[in-house]
This record gives structure tokens, sequence and C-alpha cells, in this order.
């Protein structure tokens, strides 16, 4: 940078930067079928997770184990990316859209 930046930043000048990265004209587009997949995964993890705790306590591990199974591998990638949405969706920095895996090309 030249003395002039610093100069210009000293005097106040709003847009002394303006040049290094311009401003998105856009916010990204909300990947919505991702989005959807995530809740439904956290929420069919979740109820599978209850349901499957409940049949612990009242028969045994070995018919409740299908259901935390399934519900473990549900609730676990549900978690993850409904919690990068939110942070995306918060508008938290480091987090973005690129970190959510997709499947289409």
């Amino acid at each position: 940078r030249d003395s002039r930046y610093f100069a210009m930043e000293r005097r106040g000048v709003k847009y002394a930067n303006f040049h290094e990265e311009p401003p998105a004209l856009r916010p990204p587009k909300i990947p919505m079928k991702d989005l959807m997949l995530a809740l439904v995964l956290f929420v069919v993890g979740t109820v599978c997770l209850l349901c499957g705790a409940n049949v612990f306590f009242k028969t045994s591990l070995w018919e409740s184990l299908p259901l935390n199974i399934l519900g473990g591998l549900c609730f676990i990638p549900g978690a993850y990316h409904s919690f990068i949405f939110l942070m995306v969706l918060k508008k938290v920095p480091g987090y973005s859209y690129d970190m959510i895996i997709t499947y289409q090309q």
C-alpha cells in the first residue's frame, strides 16, 4: 500500500479500500434442497433417537438398537449441516454455503 492510502484513511475517506475487494452485488442463493434435506435428517434423527431411548428404558437394549443406530445416522449429518446453515444465515464470518456438500453438478 502506498502513503496515499494511509493519508486517505486518516482523513476518514469512506471508500479508501474500495478497490481491494468490491462488495457482492447479491447475497448467495440459498440451496433450498440441501436446507430441507438437512432439516429432515435432523428431525428424523431426533425422533428416532428419542423413540430408541423410550424403547430402551421400557424394554431392552437389543430392541432399541435399530432405532438408535438409524437415529444416529440421521442426526449427526443433519445437525452438522443445520448448524452450518444457521451460521451462514446469521452471517457469522468464516461460514459459507461452500462448506455444505452438494451432489448436484
